[in-house]
């Protein structure tokens, strides 16, 4: 490696121990990221074709081993370290704070978008809620894909069962769309929300997040209430 680039990321790191990250622009800390597995190339211009590649430093982050390594210059050692700093990260958040600390349907959701945020494909947080609306279980689904999240009503029920549950928060993304809840999720949450009223467990919310901080209530839309109300009619028709 030449004196230059040498000195050049000594600077950078003595940037890096004097005011942290926040002054950092987006390719210089891919820049910093990529010394870990490229100690000997200027790693600067590397950094600006991954993010000339993929758009955003968020969408670098968040594509996979096999995407990256089509940019000249990633080796499968890089690719799979970038793929370690992202799900690192997630660890962090997963452990940073305690399930059992979770109350209440609110402080699940926040936990829920942590979790889900920068996921670069759909996925799905399912938060179960104790009768004193404590979590006591928190489980992630994922497909790999942009577009679906493989999860079953069934799986859901029977988890709620199984945990005791009283309540259920259902969490999901929509990648690079709109919030709005599609034909499949609506009828997705009409036979979980049924399902769970089966076994007097109740589906407190169902949101929809998108990858720029928008999200969908079904509670807030009214949709669980209409969909309860019409469990508790038929019910008390079957009763009479």
């Amino acid at each position: 490696m030449s004196n230059e680039n040498c000195g050049h990321r000594d600077r950078m790191r003595e940037r890096l121990l004097k005011d942290g990250l926040d002054g950092f622009q987006d390719h210089e800390v891919l820049e910093m990221l990529l010394y870990q597995t490229i100690p000997r190339k200027d790693t600067n211009k590397l950094a600006h074709n991954l993010l000339h590649k993929f758009g955003s430093f968020a969408n670098v982050m968040n594509a996979s081993p096999q995407q990256l390594m089509t940019v000249e210059g990633i080796s499968e050692v890089t690719a799979c370290y970038i793929a370690v700093v992202k799900e690192t990260w997630r660890r962090y958040v997963l452990s940073a704070k305690e399930v059992g600390k979770i109350q209440g349907v609110s402080q699940a959701l926040e936990y829920a978008k942590s979790l889900l945020a920068f996921s670069g494909t759909e996925r799905a947080i399912v938060v179960y809620l104790n009768f004193s609306s404590n979590a006591i279980l928190v489980e992630e689904f994922n497909s790999g894909q942009i577009d679906r999240v493989n999860v079953e009503v069934k799986n859901i029920v029977a988890t709620a069962m199984r945990t005791n549950a009283a309540a259920v928060v259902l969490c999901h993304t929509h990648i690079n769309g709109l919030p709005d809840p599609s034909q499949a999720d609506d009828v997705f949450t009409n036979q979980l929300c049924l399902a769970l009223c089966g076994v007097d467990v109740v589906l407190a919310e169902h949101a929809i997040f998108t990858d720029d901080g928008n999200v969908y209530s079904y509670r807030e839309s009214g949709k669980l209430a209409q969909i309860q109300n019409e469990y508790q009619r038929i019910l008390t028709v079957k009763q009479r």
